[in-house]
């Protein structure tokens, strides 16, 4: 087992107190105990427990990311460079998997106030509820939001517009002759799916296509959801004539479903997908896709979360950022 103060403590015959203040170079022990001590911190190695450190000073070095998922590609990127800048300022992360249960994100939220963590940025999701809110009025100032908004107080947020990156990619289908796009999306209750069809509607009333309630379809956001949204779409009274789905997994199981009934992409369903993942990479043919700035979105978060707890002013509240479109083979007739 690794030595701690306690074995050290016994070993030069001093309280624990004193090795602590040995280890740090403070003041009030002997240069004769301090040399002593130091000598077997160095034979054995010793390594002091950086967080019974950081709980002591009120801080850990710990930010904790909640997320309300593992499946969705599009957050390893955001977490992957929170991860980098924390990294360089010496910080480590923790992730905390919420499911989309508001029980657990209170749980997690509790690290924070706790002290056990310095900060969290967290993940979509729903509206910010009454958890982080709370959470925030309590003085538990160091919460960056990403993709989540909170309506009733002004939290630091980076937003990635959906919205837009939606109706980028129904007007593309639109431009190309086609009327009937097919919407296939994950969980409305969530903030960004939410906005991902509030832009497919912006885009159809703008050039004055009537909406079609039925050529929408909610899933779980799933491989097999993405399967069988196609099969209950094409047995619909009007048919789609394209699709626009908002998850890469779905994705993978409408191109599936597409290609066992026979069909072929782009010639009879021209299809667009939201995300730039590998899970979208690797899909054949390579499709039309909404490009969302991932990486800047997850290193602008860990930069204002750091400068928050350093009591350094965020340079901007609320940032939005502006996905793009890349056209490829999926809807190249």
């Amino acid at each position: 087992m690794p030595l701690t103060l306690k074995d050290i403590a016994e070993m030069v015959g001093v309280a624990e107190s004193t090795v602590s203040r040995a280890i740090n170079d403070k003041e009030g022990v002997s240069e004769a105990k301090k040399k002593e001590i130091l000598k077997i911190v160095e034979e054995y190695n010793f390594k002091p427990n950086q967080l019974a450190q950081g709980l002591a000073k009120q801080e850990t070095h710990i930010l904790a990311v909640l997320l309300p998922g593992l499946s969705q590609g599009n957050y390893s990127k955001i977490i992957e460079n929170i991860e980098a800048i924390a990294e360089k300022a010496g910080y480590q992360i923790i992730l905390c998997n919420t499911h989309n249960d508001l029980t657990k994100e209170k749980t997690y939220l509790n690290l924070l106030e706790e002290k056990r963590v310095d900060g969290a940025v967290i993940l979509g999701g729903e509206i910010a509820d009454h958890h982080i809110l709370n959470t925030k009025l309590r003085g538990n100032n160091n919460i960056v939001l990403v993709n989540r908004l909170c309506e009733e107080i002004l939290i630091p947020t980076i937003l990635i517009d959906s919205s837009y990156g939606s109706y980028l990619a129904t007007k593309h289908l639109l431009d190309l002759g086609y009327i009937n796009i097919a919407l296939i999306t994950g969980n409305n209750n969530d903030y960004i799916e939410n906005e991902k069809i509030k832009g497919y509607h912006q885009a159809l009333k703008e050039q004055n296509i009537k909406f079609n309630h039925n050529l929408i379809i909610e899933t779980d956001g799933s491989r097999s959801a993405g399967y069988q949204a196609f099969i209950d779409l094409v047995n619909i009274k009007i048919p789609p004539d394209s699709f626009f789905i908002t998850d890469d997994l779905l994705s993978v199981g409408l191109v599936e479903a597409i290609k066992m009934g026979g069909y072929f992409i782009p010639q009879d369903y021209p299809v667009v997908s939201y995300g730039g993942t590998i899970i979208n990479s690797i899909i054949e043919p390579d499709l039309t896709r909404v490009i969302e700035p991932l990486s800047q979105a997850g290193k602008m978060a860990a930069d204002i979360l750091i400068k928050l707890i350093n009591n350094k002013q965020a340079e901007e509240k609320i940032k939005v950022l502006r996905p793009s479109l890349k056209i490829s083979d999926s809807t190249k007739i």
